[in-house]
């Protein structure tokens, strides 16, 4: 990039210049997502700085998550994350659509199970009975960020005989059913990976997830679906938003 030497005359201090021109670089897309940036010492010569001027800039770029230090590698430009309101009762489709982003799915599994005592108690059936499992991985755009498994009443049977990829559960129940999701509780915690899940989503075993469990309401305020969403975190953030009424 050249010779890039700041202003040592301005009132704004060299670290906060440092870190614009860089945030400049990534927003402009010199630098792109995955991409690593020049070394300390490097970023030193380029803009004749200090070494602590540089550390202190990197950190703050870390800070506002920019960029992240990969131990023995040097620091990369971020991905951005994928954001959902959780407030807002949207399939993981929709939400990619929203976002500009391609949703995309694998179906693991699909097949009978028998219900446990806490999903047969969010289902409103026996534990012991029948229920209809389904996972899938969730992808946007291409990429792997979220395992979900979920558990029907026996009464949608029918959605054994489907295949859910790259296609929409939530579309399907509305045309095949008339059915649509209207309410939703969730619980969101934190978990580790297992290896499993690590496998899928392309990350190490024991890396922290976001670990999501919802139930599902019809119009009628019944039980659609209960479930849990493990979801990479590293790639995905999720947020309320709450309004105190007068």
């Amino acid at each position: 990039m050249g010779n890039r030497k700041l202003n040592q005359d301005e009132m704004t201090p060299l670290y906060v210049q440092l870190m614009s021109e860089i945030e400049k670089d990534i927003n402009s897309g010199i630098y792109k997502p995955g991409d690593r940036i020049m070394t300390e010492s490097e970023l030193a010569k380029t803009y004749g700085v200090s070494l602590i001027t540089v550390r202190k800039a990197m950190g703050s770029l870390m800070e506002k998550g920019l960029v992240v230090r990969k131990q023995g590698k040097g620091t990369f430009v971020t991905k951005p994350k994928f954001s959902r309101n959780m407030k807002k009762l949207q399939s993981f489709s929709e939400m990619c659509v929203q976002m500009g982003v391609t949703p995309g799915a694998r179906m693991l599994e699909n097949r009978l199970v028998k219900a446990d005592v806490k999903t047969a108690r969010c289902l409103g059936v026996d534990p012991g009975s029948d229920v209809i499992y389904i996972s899938r991985l969730r992808f946007a755009d291409q990429e792997p960020v979220q395992i979900e498994k979920n558990f029907f009443p026996l009464k949608y049977a029918f959605l054994l005989e489907a295949k859910f990829d790259d296609n929409s559960l939530f579309d399907f129940l509305r045309e095949k059913a008339g059915v649509r999701v209207a309410s939703s509780e969730k619980v969101i915690e934190l978990c580790r990976a297992t290896a499993d899940e690590a496998d899928l989503l392309g990350i190490k075993k024991g890396d922290y997830l976001l670990f999501v469990r919802s139930t599902a309401f019809d119009d009628h305020g019944d039980p659609l679906y209960a479930g849990t969403q493990i979801i990479n975190g590293d790639r995905f953030s999720l947020y309320v938003y709450e309004s105190i009424g007068n």
